[in-house]
């Protein structure tokens, strides 16, 4: 309980010192404004910026990195209740843009949930090199090209807590690997192998590896939409007892439409996966709609996932899972989700308080895993 006082007492008095700061309204976080004076939050974000001039021909910019996202629960469920706080992501690093931004490097390491020790694991750690606007080729510690919106898209600018229940069930995690993606006129592609031995930094390489390809199209002016992305991207791995990641099937695929203009957005995205593991099938529609643009939005989000027989799916790690009656660990055939929630923008995506709620339905457990239960969350997210 003492911890739980310490998070809200310091969660209250970031909120209160950032409205002290900055009275005016945040950037819109997804449409454009019109040029203004930097506020005080511009300037203090700035200072994350230590080095910028492009006349240097060999490092042009030098950018810490960091985020912290922490959140509370509240799990009410047929299989009991769990309340607690948590440290859900903690990141610290640098950007850095070399030899006339054609080189861009990364490196961000992630704390544990508890901070002791600090250092946790990498997370992204790696070179792209851009040497135009319609190629990019990556190598190091990076996501897998799959999932285009519900993983590759950034948790600092997710709506949702939590991705979906279908993607989280794939095990695909950060992996050391090699990618090229590219434009050609409305089209986009994407190809990249990854090693699925992975470790707390690069791995050993020892064990198996996948690999992936993908395609997109952007049909924004065919609609008259500000945005209209579509992506299909398919995935194979081959397995090795040592595997850590991209282990549990075969094969994937994932479709995504993603349309936004004015104030709504509506995302849909589809996963398919099959080999080594059971069949599992799911889709998740999300929409949202500023209340108040650039400051309030709505948030909301069904899930419907379906797997091949019993114990083919499981709930949600966070929070489904800390339910203290679950049996099975929590597995099933189907499963059935609706999330509604809020987002309040303090400096954009930069800094946000969230809230929400999500109630899940799974069932057809083999071993008597049925859950049903609701989740509600508060939190907030601060990056730079």
């Amino acid at each position: 309980m003492r911890s739980i006082v310490i998070h809200t007492s310091t969660f209250i008095s970031v909120l209160a010192l950032t409205a002290s700061i900055h009275a005016g309204e945040p950037a819109a976080p997804a449409s454009a404004i019109a040029a203004k004076e930097p506020s005080d939050l511009d300037r203090l974000w700035g200072l994350a910026t230590l080095y910028k001039n492009n006349a240097n021909p060999f490092l042009q910019e030098f950018k810490l990195r960091g985020r912290y996202q922490g959140q509370y629960h509240w799990l009410d469920s047929d299989q009991g209740n769990d309340s607690d706080w948590e440290n859900r992501r903690s990141r610290f690093g640098f950007d850095a843009k070399l030899f006339k931004k054609q080189i861009e490097l990364r490196l961000d390491a992630q704390s544990n949930a508890e901070f002791d020790p600090l250092y946790g694991r990498l997370a992204d750690a790696y070179l792209k090199w851009k040497p135009s606007p319609d190629f990019a080729l990556t190598v190091g510690k990076q996501k897998p090209l799959i999932g285009y919106h519900d993983w590759l898209e950034s948790n600092t600018t997710q709506p949702t807590f939590e991705r979906s229940q279908i993607f989280n069930q794939l095990r695909v995690d950060r992996a050391t690997g090699a990618t090229a993606e590219g434009t050609a006129g409305k089209f986009s592609w994407q190809t990249g192998v990854y090693s699925n031995d992975m470790d707390r930094e690069f791995g050993q390489f020892s064990g198996g590896y996948s690999a992936g390809a993908g395609i997109g199209y952007d049909f924004k002016e065919a609609l008259g939409l500000a945005k209209a992305d579509w992506r299909l991207d398919w995935m194979h791995s081959e397995h090795d007892s040592s595997d850590t990641v991209l282990n549990r099937y075969d094969d994937l695929l994932s479709t995504m439409l993603w349309l936004q203009d004015g104030r709504w957005s509506l995302v849909t995205e589809a996963f398919l996966a099959t080999g080594e593991s059971p069949t599992a099938f799911g889709l998740y529609v999300q929409p949202t709609y500023d209340l108040v643009p650039g400051k309030l939005q709505l948030v909301g989000r069904l899930s419907f996932s379906i797997g091949d027989g019993p114990d083919s799916l499981t709930a949600q790690t966070r929070y489904e899972k800390t339910a203290p009656g679950l049996s099975d660990q929590g597995k099933g055939e189907s499963y059935q989700s609706a999330y509604l929630g809020l987002q309040y923008f303090i400096y954009g995506y930069k800094l946000k308080f969230m809230t929400g709620a999500e109630y899940a339905h799974l069932d057809g457990g083999g071993n008597g895993g049925d859950y049903s239960g609701v989740t509600a969350l508060a939190g907030f997210r601060i990056s730079f």
